[in-house]
């Protein structure tokens, strides 16, 4: 059964600006992996942007619900890091293009788009928040915090779209919540 033409022209964007950059995926090579004319692409999107920009924002809202779960529980610390990063690298396993999409690749999006851009971090803030309740937690600032995690997290996804690393991402979470956690230099 053939995706709906919106989905197979999001799905082609996606693809292309994962592998290529933003810059290096045209809308006329958007439309030949899409198998629709460039006319059709522009029935369905008003331009390039807005078509990188709707599938960003379908991306955000399909990655955000299991992490506004996880920033809402009522478990540890500890165990809402080890959720956060095993949700995000099974989705990185499962939809690695996605992921690069949306998390890897730098996107110049208006500020009207902030709330979406922001939707993640501000979750994660609000999860590494928590660490204040660690009187002995190693964490000058929030955003130095959030920094500081997602740069640790990140680098597993990105080394595995170098070559560096073997997949699957997941087999990295414990080692990798385990640096989180020594970072911020708290004593179990």
């Amino acid at each position: 059964m053939r995706k709906n033409k919106k989905g197979e022209i999001i799905a082609a964007t996606v693809q292309l600006v994962a592998q290529r950059g933003v810059n290096g995926a045209s809308i006329r090579r958007i439309a030949e992996v899409a198998g629709v004319t460039e006319g059709a692409l522009y029935r369905h999107f008003t331009s390039k942007e807005d078509l990188c920009q709707q599938a960003y924002c379908h991306i955000v809202s399909d990655m955000i619900a299991a992490k506004e779960e996880i920033a809402a529980s009522r478990a540890s610390t500890k165990a809402k890091f080890e959720d956060w990063v095993r949700v995000s690298y099974e989705y990185f396993d499962r939809y690695p293009d996605a992921f690069t999409y949306v998390v890897l690749i730098p996107h110049d999006f208006p500020r009207d788009l902030e709330h979406v851009i922001t939707r993640q971090s501000n979750l994660l803030s609000q999860v590494i928040s928590e660490l204040s309740n660690f009187p002995d937690a190693a964490m000058r600032s929030l955003e130095i915090g959030v920094c500081h995690f997602t740069g640790v997290m990140l680098n597993v996804p990105r080394l595995i779209n170098e070559g560096v690393l073997e997949g699957p991402a997941m087999r990295y979470t414990d080692e990798v919540v385990g640096a989180i956690w020594r970072m911020f230099a708290i004593e179990e």
